[in-house]
């Protein structure tokens, strides 16, 4: 079932409002959300399990992209179970791996210990495919909220797909990290032609669900906030802020 929120402040300044969607998607299927499992053996993967959503659509998308011995739907997101360790790291090498084999696991910013392989002979799949002209992302400390809105809205008309990472404080007083999918945005543009993102159509790996969630979204002091205070998954974490993004092309680019 949908989650649907209204955001009615301040309607009255935007326009020409609309959703757009990964190609291949709707708000009734074509999105990928894999979830972790219930024994705590992938509590740490939701890198690898963004990734694996974003590898699966990519695939349904490209008629060449299936072919044999390469894991495709369900097993996408198995294959990277069974090759990492259940420590955390970042979509973007989870990507990288998957496309050419390599994988270079980031420093960790509270110390942890980054994912490892723990399974050889699996990855580089696509060798042939010029995986960096896929991407397209901006890792800045703070992402603007216009970044954010100018990226996705452009991104998701030529049909491409996203990540965002996340952060928010817990009543432990530490600050947590999450990446999840986005399959599609609503955005308004004003009267000049700003655009503003007024919600995200996300998949979790974290809420044991198949389900797509719409995220009202805020700006802030320029950085871009979910604003649903009241829902039934979120709404109970507190202040989120979208502090990173990746948009997974479907062909590379010149």
């Amino acid at each position: 079932m949908l989650v649907w929120l209204m955001v009615l402040a301040g309607a009255a300044e935007w326009c020409c409002g609309e959703t757009l969607w990964a190609a291949g998607v709707s708000a009734q299927g074509g999105w990928f959300d894999f979830n972790k499992s219930r024994d705590g053996a992938d509590s740490e993967l939701c890198w690898a399990i963004t990734a694996a959503n974003l590898i699966a659509w990519w695939q349904t998308q490209r008629v060449d992209a299936v072919r044999e011995g390469i894991p495709a739907g369900d097993r996408v997101w198995q294959v990277f179970r069974e090759s990492f360790s259940n420590e955390g790291s970042d979509p973007d090498e989870a990507m990288s791996w998957w496309f050419s084999g390599v994988y270079e696991p980031m420093q960790s910013p509270d110390g942890l210990p980054s994912a490892v392989l723990v399974r050889q002979g699996t990855g580089a799949y696509y060798s042939g495919v010029d995986w960096k002209k896929l991407l397209y992302r901006d890792r800045s400390p703070h992402v603007s909220a216009e970044m954010v809105a100018r990226a996705m809205s452009e991104g998701f008309a030529r049909g491409d797909a996203f990540w965002v990472g996340v952060s928010f404080l817990k009543p432990d007083g530490k600050r947590y990290t999450h990446a999840i999918t986005v399959w599609g945005v609503d955005v308004e543009r004003d009267a000049a032609g700003k655009v503003c993102l007024r919600a995200l159509y996300m998949a979790d790996s974290d809420d044991r669900q198949h389900v797509l969630h719409r995220i009202p979204l805020r700006e802030v002091e320029g950085e871009l906030r979910f604003d649903c205070a009241q829902h039934p998954l979120y709404g109970r974490i507190g202040e989120i802020s979208v502090d990173n993004y990746t948009g997974l092309r479907l062909r590379e680019s010149r």
